[in-house]
């Protein structure tokens, strides 16, 4: 009997092209994750005089590729991801949101096998953080075809070293003014055509037909903050900005043009202290992008 695989032995890489080699870049997964194929048996399921069901009557049907990965934000990482969230390449540290989004391969290193997924692309972009904790990022993914290799075949990458952010790290400004937040999330959602089969069994393309921007925030409800409530339909501008309180030089801003808050009043949750939370739809205003991301750093 052979050793199981072990997890916390398990690698993941990212490329823009095959094959994996020594120039592809590996990315620290908060386990668990759960990236896998998942196929259908079709059968026939007709009348044939029997209640038994017959193997011989199946075939292989679509097989879609689906899961999640969870990150820790740091200055690498943010660098090769953010082009394949927003849809644009980096230009001065700066990333701009598109109508499209490329596709990329990721390679997982799971112990017995080495799975490699072709045509993937992000179909939702969770950063969150609460107090004490790291700023994370959570990607829902979709893709096109997973092929299964040997082990051993995972190329010698070196795991990230920059220091990660902090949730500390973060200032939140909204309506002019900074506001102290127990926690937060802000969530690009991609939505993507995920059943463009034609007459194959796997995704042959997983267009972006539309995108939803939210910030989701956590407040003490007091005198400071009284104007987040009841706010102008058209909201206002935002910004959250992270300075890595290590490496003072990675700096990671996302200006938003305009938050929309329809309006939720605050309650009385018992003998504690009373919260705000809000949920707001990031959108553009004018030409203006609704969310910009810079991810500056000194290297």
């Amino acid at each position: 009997m052979t050793t199981p695989s072990i997890g916390t032995l398990g690698v993941m890489a990212f490329d823009t092209a095959l094959p994996f080699d020594g120039s592809s870049i590996a990315l620290e997964i908060i386990l668990p994750e759960s990236l896998k194929e998942t196929a259908e048996i079709i059968q026939t399921s007709g009348l044939t005089g029997t209640v038994e069901q017959n193997k011989e009557r199946t075939r292989e049907g679509l097989k879609r590729i689906s899961g999640s990965v969870k990150l820790a934000c740091s200055r690498l990482m943010l660098d090769t991801l953010l082009p394949y969230i927003c849809g644009t390449a980096e230009a001065a540290n700066v990333f701009i949101l598109a109508d499209t989004i490329p596709e990329f391969y990721l390679m997982i290193d799971r112990g017995a096998k080495v799975f490699t997924y072709s045509g993937c692309r992000i179909a939702k972009a969770t950063f969150s953080g609460t107090k004490g904790d790291f700023l994370f990022l959570d990607l829902e993914i979709e893709a096109e075809t997973e092929t299964v290799g040997n082990a051993g075949t995972y190329p010698a990458l070196t795991v990230p070293t920059e220091k990660p952010y902090l949730f500390a790290d973060g200032i939140l400004t909204l309506q002019g003014s900074t506001r102290v937040f127990e926690n937060f999330s802000l969530t690009i959602e991609n939505q993507l055509n995920t059943e463009l089969f034609g007459n194959n069994l796997t995704r042959y393309d997983i267009p972006l037909v539309n995108r939803v921007i939210t910030l989701a925030t956590d407040h003490p409800w007091d005198t400071d903050n009284t104007d987040l409530i009841k706010q102008d339909l058209n909201g206002a501008a935002g910004t959250l900005v992270f300075t890595n309180s290590t490496v003072v030089t990675d700096v990671l801003t996302f200006a938003m043009a305009a938050i929309q808050y329809a309006n939720v009043s605050p309650t009385l949750p018992g003998k504690d202290v009373v919260n705000l939370p809000l949920e707001g739809m990031v959108k553009s205003s004018g030409t203006t992008k609704p969310l910009i991301i810079t991810n500056a750093h000194a290297v």
